[in-house]
């Protein structure tokens, strides 16, 4: 069994923490002097800064809430050469901590933020290179965004199965990004009886 280190608790607390802050929510309400759960899906993210009516300070938000579990975990990684059970630890309290904020009644976002922070930090910035284009292409074909979250953050499954850029063991990430992949599931879980939604020149083609 595994023993977690004094250092390794406190790096988990504080992912915790840092995933909790709801900077989206923060800029919606300091500087768009709106409350940006008024919008899209009625929940505190940054998709919903954009909604808003804001670009600038929708990347901003984006740039936060990406930073919020980045930050800590690269730390973590670079500094501190973690464990595999601390990696997994950080990934789930980063998807507890935004999802259900104590700063905000445990109420939260669909962790996709923090998702993206998580594996942008523990693959050096690769999980981008695969995540990007797949969300851009579910989004360019269909129009439903629970299917375009799901397939897009999934499709890094299948790429840490070809190459494993990190420390840790395939095995480790693999089920990483199912737990993670679960999370993203069970907060859209509601989406899913929408259609799929093909745009126009889908349907034609």
């Amino acid at each position: 069994m595994t023993n977690i280190s004094i250092s390794e608790i406190i790096i988990i607390i504080s992912v915790y923490f840092s995933s909790t802050i709801p900077w989206a929510l923060i800029i919606g309400k300091i500087r768009l002097k709106d409350d940006i759960r008024n919008y899209g899906d009625n929940n505190p993210g940054t998709v919903n800064v954009f909604r808003a009516g804001s670009i600038l300070w929708g990347f901003i938000s984006a740039f936060l809430e990406i930073s919020k579990s980045a930050i800590p975990i690269i730390v973590a990684i670079q500094i501190f050469n973690i464990s595999e059970i601390t990696m997994l630890a950080c990934v789930l309290t980063a998807l507890l901590g935004h999802g259900y904020s104590p700063l905000l009644n445990f109420k939260g976002g669909k962790s996709l933020a923090v998702t993206a922070g998580s594996w942008l930090a523990i693959t050096g910035g690769e999980a981008f290179y695969i995540i990007a284009p797949s969300l851009l292409i579910m989004k360019i074909i269909q129009k439903n965004d629970a299917l375009t979250s799901t397939i897009g953050f999934a499709s890094l499954f299948f790429y840490i199965l070809i190459r494993n850029p990190t420390t840790f063991s395939t095995e480790s990430l693999l089920i990483g990004i199912l737990l993670n992949l679960i999370f993203i599931i069970f907060k859209h879980r509601n989406d899913y009886v929408l259609k799929i939604n093909f745009r126009s020149f889908a349907n034609n083609g």
